[in-house]
């Protein structure tokens, strides 16, 4: 009796390390394959880049692939910023 609950010890004490070293390395997230952006957050790298007023924000998919599209007017002119939902890069410049 005694040893399986030393066994049943060991293998809690097991999963929580596992579980504490994953989550300081933060692949809990990339497990999940969560987007690390959100659409809030595009629109704010957005606007920080380039300027002027956020009128649209919208998830679209490109190439099989999900992306943000930020619409920006800045002193009349619309401009669509397309950002990575992955890591928040801006895909086109």
């Amino acid at each position: 009796m005694f040893r399986g609950r030393k066994t049943n010890l060991s293998r809690m004490r097991r999963t929580l390390v596992s579980g504490l070293i994953l989550s300081a390395l933060g692949v809990s997230g990339w497990l999940m394959a969560e987007p690390v952006t959100s659409l809030k957050r595009a629109s704010e790298i957005a606007q920080q880049a380039f300027g002027g007023q956020v009128v649209k924000a919208e998830e679209v998919e490109v190439d099989q692939k999900k992306v943000f599209v930020i619409r920006i007017v800045n002193d009349g002119r619309v401009r669509d910023v397309m950002i990575d939902p992955a890591n928040g890069a801006i895909l086109n410049p």
